[in-house]
């Protein structure tokens, strides 16, 4: 029927398990971040740390984020064989596993205490970070 809105069995290969599910009934469905999720949004709130906290990076996030990759290795390699020239640039966070995300914060943590905030100890900046994203998920 048009307009209508549910889970429907489109092959028979399910009608014995879709048949054995009670009708009639509330289902509570829990949902929940991806690790991945997590871990972006704290990276995220750590480039924008570091762009607040050197003047180098003139206060901006995503030149911050471009660095901080570029000190972890997290890159790409571009070789032009006309200009005989290799261009590196940071790769994309956007589809790391979690596993991927927790080896890339390590080697940003140790970037991050040795080339961008030395001297800072790692806690006061897991602190300042988890703070920034409850503030930015509250308001």
């Amino acid at each position: 029927m048009p307009n209508e809105v549910g889970l429907f069995v489109d092959s028979d290969v399910w009608s014995e398990e879709w048949n054995s599910v009670p009708t009639n009934i509330d289902v509570r469905a829990d949902l929940t971040v991806s690790a991945s999720g997590k871990y972006m949004r704290f990276f995220r709130a750590l480039c924008g740390l570091l762009a607040q906290n050197c003047d180098w990076l003139n206060s901006d996030a995503e030149f911050a984020k471009e660095q901080l990759l570029m000190e972890c290795r997290h890159v790409t390699y571009h070789h032009d064989k006309l200009r005989q020239r290799t261009e590196i640039k940071p790769k994309t966070t956007r589809n790391l596993t979690a596993d991927q995300w927790i080896r890339l914060l390590q080697r940003a943590r140790y970037a991050v205490e040795e080339k961008f905030l030395p001297g800072t100890p790692s806690s006061t900046i897991k602190t300042e970070i988890e703070t920034m994203i409850r503030r930015n998920q509250n308001g």
